[in-house]
């Protein structure tokens, strides 16, 4: 389960947020300086490991339609975060032959609106094995054994941005929730989880009676999240897969001041997804995934998610190494109404990314392609709707890497994304100067393993 200390505004942990902090790190500190005196008989291992990472970028030049520009500085985005800021993790993991805990204390900060804001999270979760090829984890936890294995390149915000892992196949990651993995061998992985379950009984927050320490909530909606997927090796071929990943289904349905026809928003939905990943020549990996939605329905809505289907290739020969990933999404569709004459196609969506580089002893330089298309979103009778004709977007960049150790590598490089008209709204164009600082600490074993 996640352990976040503070839920309420008012709470007295929530407004002291170096208090938390400080049980963390002193809880890590007082076993750190137990391990040094003596080796305790209730870990074989016992392992800590930190990692940060902040990207400054010293000009940014925006210029729109007119030619009008202006520059910025600031904290860039990592990742596929929408935010900018600067992040630190510290993870703890230990373990007893069968049973084992997993931990972490992450935050970082973002100004939004000239308003800063400071996040943290407290990841806790433990593992039992009762035998060898069976595992049950609980709390707060994830496993990656059949994600997809390309993301979103480093450089990608600051030219076009790309799809991540999930696009290809979806992780097992809980804040809050059950997992059961069974591995009665080398090449088979079956997993079964029950992602988000309640940590408390919001009804019954106010009073100190069985219904709050139960933490219950409706069976059904608890068990429309099940996760459940297949993995299998062959061996000097690749690994395949397949899953269902569950939802509580829902859609934000809104119609405009003029009581016009209902328009679509946000969206979940359940899904089912297989991938497989092609290793069998050296220097080559192909990971090739898709995504079938199922329908559902909101009130008297009919909503068709959108199918998807994802892939990214590496080649690396000597010093030289290409990486590219393609995302493709089309046939989303809302009907308002069984008896509705009315119904909105919307467009699809491709996504291309390539990025080509070349290492030079301890420096890598590289060049980031990014393009993204989208299509018209129509009615039933093929005529566009509220200007989303679609368009083409994209960018270019050049980076080079400098690799201090495993773990730390610094990137600075320069990007620029094309402005132009996308969906009848013109689009500024962007110059963006990054430096990326990324470092992760090697495990470090208090027992001497």
């Amino acid at each position: 389960m996640r352990l976040f200390l503070g839920v309420s505004k008012n709470n007295f942990w929530k407004k002291r947020f170096w208090v938390r902090i400080g049980w963390f790190i002193g809880l890590v500190a007082l076993l750190t300086a137990q391990l040094a005196v003596t080796p305790p008989a209730f870990a074989d291992e016992f392992t800590l490991q930190g990692a940060m990472e902040t990207v400054f970028v010293p000009i940014q030049v925006q210029t729109d339609a007119e030619g009008e520009q202006s520059a910025q500085t600031g904290i860039g985005v990592f990742g596929y975060s929408p935010n900018g800021g600067a992040r630190f993790k510290f993870m703890a993991n230990a373990s007893l032959d069968r049973i084992g805990l997993i931990s972490y204390l992450r935050f970082y900060t973002t100004v939004v609106d000239n308003t800063q804001n400071r996040l943290d999270t407290i990841w806790l979760g433990v593992w039992v094995k009762p035998v060898d090829w069976l595992r049950v984890d609980a709390g707060s936890l994830e496993d990656w054994t059949l994600w997809g294995s390309f993301g979103q390149p480093t450089f990608a915000p600051y030219t076009q941005r790309s799809k991540d892992e999930d696009a290809i196949f979806t992780e097992f990651y809980y804040p809050s929730g059950f997992l059961v993995t069974i591995r009665p061998n080398g090449n088979l992985y079956v997993g079964l989880g029950l992602p988000a379950l309640k940590s408390r009984n919001p009804d019954a927050a106010s009073s100190y009676n069985p219904s709050y320490l139960l933490a219950m909530e409706d069976a059904e909606k608890a068990y429309e999240r099940i996760q459940a997927a297949v993995g299998y090796t062959f061996d000097g071929i690749g690994l395949a897969r397949i899953q269902y990943v569950g939802a509580n289904t829902s859609a934000a349905i809104t119609s405009d001041a003029a009581g016009g026809m209902p328009t679509l928003g946000s969206i979940s939905y359940a899904k089912f997804e297989g991938a497989f990943a092609y290793k069998g020549i050296p220097g080559l990996l192909v990971d090739v995934g898709f995504k079938i939605p199922f329908d559902f329905k909101e009130k008297d809505a009919r909503i068709t998610p959108p199918y998807q289907i994802s892939g990214g290739a590496r080649v690396n020969s000597g010093s030289f190494s290409i990486e590219g990933r393609v995302d493709g999404t089309f046939g989303k569709a809302f009907k308002p109404s069984p008896d509705a004459d009315y119904k909105v196609k919307y467009a699809p969506e491709l996504n291309i990314h390539l990025t080509p580089s070349y290492t030079l002893g301890t420096f890598v330089i590289g060049f980031d392609c990014g393009l993204e298309w989208y299509g018209e979103t129509t009615d039933q009778d093929g005529n566009v709707l509220g200007g989303n004709d679609g368009g083409a977007r994209g960018g270019l960049g050049v980076f080079l890497r400098k690799n201090f150790g495993p773990g730390c590598y610094v990137v600075g490089g320069m990007g620029y994304h094309f402005g132009g008209e996308f969906n009848s709204v013109d689009q500024k164009s962007v110059f963006t100067i990054p430096i990326i600082f990324n470092y992760t600490s090697p495990k470090a074993s208090l027992l001497g393993k």
